[in-house]
């Protein structure tokens, strides 16, 4: 396989990799941008329906599904702002066949500091941000870009890209 080499392990982002959930927020919020507002909605999410009715990234569950019978998929890094979302979107995973660990990262807490990183550890994230703090802490990216804005990094713009 092109992006693993033998004993990688791939930990995946949910949001924007897995599940379209930003799509949804800005269905909902639009133009927002207050604060205030923003953690209103978040605390106020029914996250069960919510997660059901965000798209799925296109490809994300057979490409997952296969990634984890490879034994390439090691979990799930995923931001959460509330328990609850965490706990529906293990659900969620579950129920669709996906039994590979799941970490949480609170808001504004660096992925890093939940699973450190390492060469043998690449992380899949829609966020260049989260892959640069990654990579600074000496750990393996790939950054799932499916409009191809200019970056430098190593990316895919269609997760099944994941299996060649």
């Amino acid at each position: 396989m092109k992006y693993f080499k033998a004993g990688d392990i791939l930990l995946s982002d949910f949001d924007g990799v897995f599940l379209d959930s930003q799509k949804k927020f800005d269905e909902v919020m639009q133009e927002e941008r207050s604060l205030e507002k923003w953690m209103d909605f978040l605390n106020g999410i029914n996250w069960k329906t919510f997660i059901r009715e965000c798209d799925f990234i296109p490809g994300a569950p057979d490409t997952f599904i296969t990634l984890q019978e490879l034994k390439i998929l090691q979990g799930f890094l995923t931001r959460i702002h509330s328990f609850e979302e965490g706990k529906e979107k293990a659900l969620f995973l579950r129920e669709l066949g996906l039994y590979v660990p799941i970490y949480y990262a609170l808001i504004d807490q660096p992925k890093s500091l939940v699973y450190p990183p390492n060469r043998r550890v690449i992380l899949l994230d829609d966020d260049e941000k989260n892959c640069e703090e990654w990579e600074e802490k000496k750990g393996k990216t790939i950054l799932y870009n499916p409009s191809e804005k200019n970056t430098k990094k190593i990316y895919v713009k269609s997760l099944k890209e994941l299996l060649k």
